[in-house]
């Protein structure tokens, strides 16, 4: 007999199940089918759905946080080693936490033959992690030039980055010149 429960909160899309482990670190598991191809199916590049870089973040994230019980832990020394493809029928995604370090790897189901797809730090000690911007200071850098999304997208789909339109989140750009761009995301 299976019931829903209001106060048990859903299984994060990117770290579904605590995976049993005998070398003391945490690992957490996820198929790359349902929920988490949902979610980044629209993130293609040279024709292939590939999990975004955000996606290794969130994963190692949101399993740091369940492994500590903490609701922050920060990254650092993040190298993305190879892209991870998730239209691989029966591949799964894992993330595993030693207290220093994560992994983010995939492979079948046992995950016998895995490869690493990103790994981190997580950062000793507590600090905010948040860091002030003055907004009105970078608008006004960068304002100088509007700049056309329609012209951004197209750019992006010429050199093999074809975003759906899940992922096509602008409304409007400016450029300031070689080094400064600024954006605003339309409302989800």
């Amino acid at each position: 007999a299976r019931r829903a429960f209001a106060w048990r909160e859903a299984p994060h899309p990117f770290v579904h199940r605590v995976v049993a482990s005998s070398d003391w670190c945490a690992r957490f598991s996820s198929p790359c089918a349902g929920v988490l191809r949902a979610l980044v199916i629209d993130h293609v590049v040279q024709g292939r759905a590939i999990l975004p870089g955000a996606g290794y973040l969130e994963m190692a994230r949101a399993a740091a946080c369940a492994a500590t019980s903490t609701m922050r832990v920060p990254l650092e020394a993040v190298f993305f080693l190879q892209p991870l493809p998730i239209e691989t029928p029966g591949v799964h995604v894992e993330c595993i936490l030693s207290s220093v370090q994560f992994d983010v790897r995939s492979g079948d189901a046992e995950l016998g033959d895995a490869t690493v797809h990103c790994s981190g730090s997580l950062a000793a000690g507590a600090h905010s992690g948040w860091q002030r911007v003055d907004h009105v200071a970078v608008r006004g850098r960068v304002r100088a030039c509007v700049v056309e999304v329609a012209a951004v997208y197209d750019g992006f789909d010429a050199v093999g980055l074809q975003y759906g339109p899940g992922y096509r989140t602008l409304e409007q750009a400016w450029e300031g010149g070689q080094s400064a761009a600024a954006a605003r995301p339309r409302a989800r």
